[in-house]
């Protein structure tokens, strides 16, 4: 048990920025963001002497974060049921950027990534963050979204057939960057 609770402390210490990100990519308020990520973590502590910890961590916070924050939009808006999903903005915050040195072509390039980003839907967005940005497989970003992997390849597809419309060599940055 004991073991247990020290690798939950350095989950804790290795994802809070990364659970943080993502909750806060739902423009959810930032207060309510840490609130529900250390409710992922006080359930996981709380039963941690009666199941096994995942062995994808990153994955199952994620995907824990996520469901905490759709429920609490259940409960505020009062739906019935986890199929009438509330729609949400899924925002990603462009700094990865900051990288480079020179000030203007640093911002430069963060508008442009904004813009391309604009050009997706919120679903393509969060796919996009999901999968570039946090490294996560087709099956793990299927399992947070409740879709198919291969919905999951198709989304992305289309995504970057959008953004390569756009500005076709930043979303190669973007790749790139994140890797």
């Amino acid at each position: 048990m004991e073991q247990k609770i020290r690798e939950l402390d350095k989950w804790y210490e290795q994802y809070v920025d990364e659970l943080f990100s993502y909750g806060t990519a739902f423009g959810i308020e930032k207060g309510y963001v840490l609130d529900a990520i250390h409710d992922v973590f006080l359930n996981l502590y709380e039963s941690a002497d009666k199941r096994e910890l995942p062995d994808n961590p990153k994955f199952y916070l994620l995907r824990s974060l996520k469901n905490r924050i759709i429920s609490s939009k259940l409960k505020a808006s009062n739906l019935l049921s986890l199929d009438d999903q509330p729609e949400y903005e899924f925002q990603i915050n462009v700094d990865a950027l900051a990288l480079l040195e020179n000030e203007e072509e640093r911002l430069a390039y963060e508008e442009q990534l904004e813009n391309l980003f604009r050009l997706l839907t919120n679903k393509q967005r969060e796919v996009v963050y999901l999968h570039f940005m946090q490294e996560l497989s087709y099956q793990e970003v299927a399992e947070i979204l409740h879709v198919t992997p291969k919905s999951v390849r198709k989304i992305i597809y289309r995504a970057l057939e959008r953004m390569q419309g756009g500005i076709a060599p930043l979303w190669l940055l973007l790749i790139f960057l994140t890797e």
